[in-house]
């Protein structure tokens, strides 16, 4: 299994360049910052409804 994400970080590698890699993963890191906010925020909108 291992090898297979090797393989893959490989290929990712060999089709972009090393600026590029560097402002895809900050993409790819603030996305998935947003995403867990977002769902943070719907738990405490939803939890909130609940309370007295």
């Amino acid at each position: 299994m291992i090898f297979f994400f090797k393989q893959i970080r490989d290929i990712f590698a060999k089709s972009h360049s090393t600026l590029q890699q560097i402002q895809l993963s900050r993409r790819a890191f603030f996305q998935l910052l947003g995403y867990l906010a977002s769902c943070a925020l719907l738990s405490l909108l939803s939890q909130s409804k609940h309370l007295p």
